[in-house]
């Protein structure tokens, strides 16, 4: 058995399904003319939790809240949130996501198109669920539109899910070698420094998530990206 083969058997042994969707209302599995899905997160830490989404906007909504710095925990369609609705009737709401941050506070997301969320019935409806759901369901209600997606975050965001996945190898070396760096240097040079080269990239983008390394730009993040000594101890 080669050594690439023993790593493989390990990682396998330590793979656990990811958890599953925590949605309080069914979602769809399918739909002619929305865009639906799951994506999965928390790998890094052990286990994967499942989280589903019924928009495109929804997913990349998803995606910047998950890898928002301070945020321990995102869930989808959470609720049901009872409140009055403009005449007089009882209605439910369900938060397309609520965020959990490690300092306590709650944030209920209402996800929207930016020409919904501009109309006044809406405008009305959310600060209805927002009287109803603080102080007891969430701390404070946010809207998201179009307008929050910035494309530069969301680019830093898709490329920390996609490096999410470990690789105990690199990442104890990549480790140990930032205990003992300042900066600056390129990714690539980091990576170097510690006797990986190239192949260490996914596990220096690790590192940044982390805080462990940081970055003065939000995007590209690259190999020539400029890397110094995060906030945050290895």
């Amino acid at each position: 058995m080669t050594g690439n083969d023993t790593m493989l058997t390990e990682l396998q042994l330590l793979w656990r399904p990811p958890k599953p969707s925590r949605a309080q209302r069914k979602i769809p599995r399918k739909s002619s003319d929305h865009f639906l899905g799951q994506l999965t997160f928390g790998e890094e830490a052990g286990q994967g939790q499942c989280l589903q989404f019924e928009s495109l906007l929804e997913y990349k909504t998803a995606l910047l809240l998950i890898y928002r710095p301070g945020i321990v925990d995102v869930r989808e369609q959470v609720g049901p949130v009872m409140f009055t609705k403009a005449n007089g009737k009882a209605g439910k709401h369900y938060f397309d996501f609520i965020t959990y941050e490690a300092a306590g506070r709650r944030t209920g997301v209402m996800v929207k198109p930016e020409w919904r969320a501009e109309k006044a019935e809406f405008q009305d409806e959310a600060a209805r669920v927002r009287a109803a759901a603080v102080p007891t369901v969430v701390d404070r209600v946010v809207v998201v539109t179009e307008r929050q997606i910035h494309p530069h975050k969301l680019a830093r965001a898709s490329l920390f899910h996609y490096c999410r996945f470990a690789q105990p190898e690199h990442d104890k070396v990549l480790a140990c070698a930032a205990n003992d760096f300042e900066g600056p240097a390129t990714v690539r040079d980091f990576c170097r420094a510690a006797g990986i080269g190239d192949e260490g990239y996914h596990g220096a983008i690790r590192l940044i998530r982390k805080g462990i390394l940081r970055t003065d730009v939000e995007w590209p993040l690259n190999l020539g990206s400029v890397v110094r000594r995060g906030v945050i101890a290895a």
